[in-house]
């Protein structure tokens, strides 16, 4: 490409020098250490150059991605029109490239200025700084380097190392820790010996000694524990010194480079197409091929790359593999790798097609990314499941630098395993996704707030066309105005500031805080398991700063994200920062047209030929106030609240009169016009009378009356500010919910009085901020506060603040005594407060105080919608009494089912995002190429919508997992009885299962499958029980009984006979095809009561379910519910091999008596048996039918479907 370099393959050394200590041939000796990384030494530069990077601006190698179903990567690098970009900015002088030889190591690196030309010469005398301060710090082949002096001390006498030496060490010590010793940089004496005698086991003391123990690392320097303690840092200085040159480079001011030495990068800024920068993996060697890469391009052979990895400003990669240097152990006739397990026997790695031949480690430190890569090939000598779990534990919080992206191959299958984050749908899978449905549907989106851009941005880049009403002048709306921050879980923000969070605290903070209202529990879940996305699509995608975190009321962890300072520690207000990024990128992106001062009237509707009503456009007034009707394939609805309007008719008095009049933070826009339009079609409003007060709203006391108010940001309680009432006491835990804190300010705090008038404010308290939170507040933002006469500065301590809250000093005093005591102790007895940022005290001498009053906030309720956006309407379908409206989508506080009874804060934004973006994407993919997405048989990608514990509706350990499909309006194609796949990989395995859909033929959008969460649910059940929201795996449709259903009738059909007598034979766990044939016999008489048989000889459902035990039996709970609603049309009876005590239904096994007392005997036309169970069971059952006289064809076999 000419940009880049190569990433993971490295040149052998020259002879006569030393050689890496990761780069061996296998004539030679092990690496030394379980370090990876090539060790430094003094070599000439004259070396064969790096060969050409192929597709991609650098080479990573050794890995792959497979499984059994891998396939090449679809994304083939950088374009030719690339090339022509870096040959012209090359010819501008803008772009250099440097390559050369160091340490028998091939470097190459391209650095890029920001305008005028690169000084190469700074940009070369940089590099060769870098390299040789590594060389004389790290490299112990040189005899007077730091490591070497190190290595040669007594034991017992102090080294005092140099910063940088400090530094590894460090990092050493940590990774050796972690890692729990698999990456061990002291055994380099072990190393010795096994190139001496790699064929002899290595004595105790010799290991006794080759260990990171051996080394005492305080902060006044090091000492050896034995005379022959030595360490290799190479694992660690190589990295470290591509880290240094990227940070030294971006210092002297060039705005991107790429770093590539030995095959280990790191990046910072963007390529000059304006892309991130790429690496391609490299494939490794197999066991029986070459492993020399001269040998193989001799051979003509061409680097095969598994995968393409993105790498963002900042980000490096670091690979390390087993391919380049192999070593026989000649006693016992195995290959082994130049790694060492540095855990207790510290042998070499075996290579066999089990062991992890490759590991590429992505972090924003190539120090750690090295040695992790190293470590993870050291743990995975048997499998590359202990690799992974190694690697999983470092991208949490474990480090401030965690791990962003790993891939692990093994030569068995191949299998490689490639981390994903929680939620996450595989890439593959999207790519598949978007080709499934017709391009260019028009989408017209009203409201133009974050939800309503989120949206716009994802169904572009679905291959929509989208028009944006927006009623304002501008983009923006209440968005523009959030100050708290957008909250999300196990971002890398959180990582890097040591945070441990994850989707259960925020899935329960939101469920606590929502009490009292309809919280949806798919729409939480999805909530929670996109936030992370959210935030990282925010930074990466729309470049906002989001670096920030800070910790709001009702949260048990610190994920409000938020924009950093500016330099001179001016506040950058989230909202308005977010909502300046978003509107510039509706207005730049292709495909999006933005009409302002455009108000929606109405929704358009049309009838279908099938008799629904779908929407189909909408009609707006245009800035001349003319009537303009636009039509479209799909709308969405991004309108906001309705916490303004107070005029005659208005929701709020409809639903919350008590609220009229009420001061309120909305702009005059929100009058939740959007939930009125919604409404008008059909849709559901839930949860219309939950509207938050927030309780810090800042009363103007030169306008203390007025309608509208600042809000006062919940960092002013975050921050450690105190609530008093009039009399100086504290009435409430500060950091509890915003409806607790409102409800206690209402109870405990006095009406405002205006001096010389009877007219009254609402109740108030006073907020006092002494100088440490206002330090955590930010001064520059109190600044502005305070130049609006909201706040007031109170100097003379407690004797100044009782003056101006007009109270008995005395009561202060006890009140920030008795505070100062809860914050000591760490908990508030009178409050509960546990959590306190700052410590007010009776001793301040200043603070600064604001009159706050609880004031209407946001709204929670709204139009109902499902965790896909769709908006529902109280209909029978799939959602038990909910339905979609065709076409139709929502996002933002116009929605409903998400905040319940009182939005945790933080998380109006975060909605925002996530679910404009899903229904911006659900939207573009209106309208599919396939009516019936599973028909053919084929194996496709579904997303994992939500998840449903069912163990009181179905039994015990039992769950329904509902999966999207890739349209809104799609229907799976399958006749009632048939039954579907779903597989998808564990640690490079693929794992299959087979399950019949309890959701209907009929249903759009949306497959359910009732399973088993427990082992009774085999292998598959673990890639379930992986799985959360937003997760995806393949799933196809396979065979089946096939009942077909006359759609005008409703009556079933089985090879082309009309069936009035179903008998259902289930054995073991097989119970869910019965569960899905019973459930469409009952949807049917709903609908066709017609069909209802006048006396119970003439039709219904009969069942005999086996099992072995009581505890085997699944899904009884279903069944009990069905025939308590049906008791003339369904019937079972249980038999159990091994019954309880007690027991009153049959013993032993299913035989002819039981056939004939409980299922339809004898056979007749209008009857058919289905069976389902293990296959010896099923093969059973069809001899004794057989034997009992029904025809052939009225019985059916899932398991020998042809035979019987």
């Amino acid at each position: 490409m000419g940009a880049g370099g190569s990433a993971g393959k490295k040149a052998p050394p020259s002879p006569g020098y030393p050689e890496p200590a990761d780069q061996k041939p296998v004539a030679s000796a092990p690496s030394s250490a379980a370090s990876t990384g090539n060790p430094v030494a003094a070599v000439p530069t004259a070396q064969k150059p790096p060969p050409a990077p192929k597709a991609a601006d650098g080479e990573a190698g050794a890995s792959q991605v497979v499984g059994g179903t891998w396939t090449k990567p679809s994304n083939t690098g950088p374009s030719p029109e690339d090339a022509k970009v870096v040959e012209e900015w090359k010819a501008a002088g803008r772009l250099v490239e440097m390559e050369g030889v160091w340490c028998a190591v091939p470097y190459k690196i391209t650095v890029i200025a920001a305008e005028g030309t690169v000084e190469a010469s700074e940009a070369q005398r940089i590099v060769d700084e870098v390299f040789g301060e590594t060389e004389k710090t790290f490299s112990h082949f040189v005899e007077d380097s730091e490591v070497s002096q190190l290595n040669r001390l007594a034991k017992k006498t102090l080294f005092k190392p140099s910063p940088a030496m400090k530094q590894v060490l460090s990092a050493a010590s940590t990774m050796n820790r972690m890692t729990r010793g698999a990456f061990d940089p002291a055994i380099l004496p072990l190393a010795a010996h096994y190139k001496k005698t790699p064929a002899v086991e290595p004595s105790s003391d010799l290991i006794g000694y080759s260990k990171w123990s051996a080394f005492e690392i305080t902060e006044e320097g090091v000492t050896k524990q034995h005379d022959s303690a030595m360490m290799d840092l190479c694992g660690l200085a190589k990295g470290w010194a591509i880290d240094e040159m990227s940070r030294r480079l971006k210092d002297f001011g060039f705005t991107a480079s790429y770093v590539d030495w030995g095959g280990d990068i790191k990046v910072s800024g963007q390529h000059p197409t304006g892309r991130n920068w790429t690496a391609a993996v490299l494939e490794p060697y197999p066991l029986n091929g070459s492993n020399e890469p001269e040998k193989a391009e001799a051979e003509g052979k061409q680097a095969e790359h598994i995968a393409h990895i993105e790498l963002r400003d900042g980000q490096a990669i670091a690979t390390s593999g087993d391919y380049l240097q192999q070593l026989l152990d000649e006693k016992n006739q195995k290959n082994r790798c130049h790694i060492l397990d540095g855990r207790s026997d510290k042998k070499l790695v075996q290579i066999s097609h089990h062991s992890v031949a490759s590991a590429s480690v992505v972090c924003s430190s190539c120090m750690l990314a090295d040695a992790l890569a190293t470590s993870a090939l050291a743990v995975g000598e048997t499998s590359v499941r202990e690799s992974r779990k190694l690697l999983e534990i470092f991208t949490g919080h474990a480090l401030k630098d965690p791990v962003t992206d790993f891939l692990l191959f093994s030569r068995l299958g191949p299998r490689v395993v490639r981390w994903r984050p929680p939620g996450s749908e595989a890439q593959e899978h999207r790519e598949l996704r978007h080709t499934s449905h017709e391009e260019g549907a028009h989408v017209v989106i009203v409201g133009g707030g974050l939800a309503g851009v989120s949206a716009a941005v994802e169904a572009v880049k679905a291959k929509a066309t989208v028009t944006l009403l927006e009623k304002e002048a501008q983009l923006g709306g209440n968005s523009a105005k959030a100050t708290s921050g957008i909250n999300a879980c196990g971002t890398r923000v959180q990582k890097a500031h040591g945070v441990d969070d994850d989707v259960r605290w925020l899935e329960r903070d939101t469920f606590v805080s929502a009490k009292g209202g309809s919280s949806d529990q798919g729409c939480v879940s999805m909530l929670a398991s996109k936030s992370a996305e959210a935030i990282h699509w925010l930074i990466d995608e729309l470049g906002i700063p989001l670096s920030e975190l800070s910790q709001l009321g009702g949260h048990a962890k610190k994920r409000t994200h938020r924009c950093p300072p500016k330099a001179d520690g001016t506040p950058v207000p989230v909202g308005y920062t977010i909502m300046q990024h978003a509107r510039a990128a509706a207005m730049a992106i292709p495909g999006v047209s933005v009409k302002t001062n455009s108000t929606m009237k109405r929704l358009l509707q049309k009838t279908r030929e099938d008799g629904a009503l779908e929407v189909c456009g909408v009609e707006y007034a245009d800035a001349n106030g003319e009537l303009q009707t636009l039509s479209c394939d799909a709308v969405i609805l991004t309108t906001g609240g309705f916490g303004f309007d107070h005029s005659d008719g208005s929701l709020m008095k409809q639903y919350r009169p008590d609220l009229v009049g009420v001061p309120t933070t909305n702009g005059s826009f929100a009058n939740g016009d959007g939930m009125r339009f919604g409404s008008e079609v059909g849709a559901s409003l839930v949860d219309m009378d939950k509207v938050q007060l927030h309780p810090t709203a800042l009363i103007d006391p030169k306008d203390p009356l007025c309608h509208t108010k600042y809000l006062g940001p919940e960092a002013l309680r975050g921050s450690g500010g105190i609530l008093l009432d009039q009399q100086g006491r504290r009435f409430v835990n500060e950091l509890d919910l915003r409806s607790t804190v409102s409800a206690k300010i209402l109870e405990h705090c006095e009406e405002y009085h205006i001096e010389g008038s009877s007219e009254k404010g609402r109740p108030w308290s006073w907020c006092v901020l002494n100088p440490e939170c206002q330090q955590k507040f930010g001064l520059p933002m109190l600044g502005f506060y305070k130049s609006q006469g909201l706040f007031e500065e109170v100097s003379n301590g407690t004797v100044g603040l009782a003056e101006l809250l007009g109270c008995e000093e005395q009561t202060i005093k006890d009140t920030l005594a008795e505070y100062a005591s809860a914050c000591a102790q760490k908990i508030c007895q009178k409050t509960g407060k546990t959590v306190f940022p700052s410590k007010v005290t009776e001793k301040d001498q200043s603070f600064v105080v604001a009159r706050i009053t609880p004031c209407i906030h946001y709204c929670m309720g709204g139009l109902e919608i499902s965790p896909s956006g769709e908006v529902l309407t109280r209909k029978d379908g799939a959602m038990g009494k909910r339905s979609k409206i065709h076409r139709l989508f929502a996002a933002g506080e116009c929605t409903g089912g998400v905040h319940g009874g009182n939005r945790l804060g933080g998380n109006s934004l975060l909605e925002c995002v996530v679910f404009g973006r899903i229904a911006g994407e659900k939207a573009a993919a209106i309208n599919q190429k396939e009516q019936g997405l599973l028909s053919s048989g084929t194996w496709l990608p579904v997303k994992l919508r939500e998840i449903r514990d069912t163990d009181e509706k179905y039994g015990h350990n039992t769950a329904v997992y509902r999966f999207e499909l890739h349209g809104s309006m799609q229907t799976t194609g399958l006749e009632v009885g048939r039954y579907i796949g779903i597989k998808g990989e564990i640690d490079g395995d693929t794992v299959t299962g087979f399950y019949s859909p309890i959701s209907r033929p009929e249903d759009n959008g949306v497959i359910d499958i009732l399973c088993r969460t427990d082992e009774k649910g085999g292998p598959i059940v673990n890639l379930l029980n992986s799985m959360q929201p937003g997760s995806s795996c393949m799933m196809a449709g396979m065979g089946g009984v096939k009942l077909k259903q006359d759609s005008t009738t409703g009556g079933f059909t089985y090879q082309g006979r009309s069936i009035k007598k179903l008998s259902l034979l289930c054995g073991g766990t097989g119970l869910a095809p019965a569960v899905q044939v019973v459930r469409a016999y009952v949807n049917m008489i709903s609908k066709f009561p017609e069909q209802m048989p006048t006396n119970p000889g003439e039709g219904g459902v009969k069942i005999v379910y086996a099992a072995e035990t009581h505890g085997d039996l699944a899904f009884i709970t279903a069944l009990d519910q069905l025939k308590e609603r049906f008791p003339q049309l369904i019937s079972y009876y249980l038999v159990l091999n091994k019954p309880p005590r007690g027991w009153v239904q049959g013993i032993g096994f299913v035989d002819g008596d039981i056939i004939r007392q409980r299922l339809w005997f004898p056979g007749s036309e209008d009857h058919v048996c289905v069976m389902c169970g293990p296959p010896i069971f099923e093969k059973i059952m069809c001899a004794n039918l057989a034997k009992m006289g029904y025809n052939r064809d009225q019985y059916y076999s899932f398991a020998d479907p042809t035979d019987c």
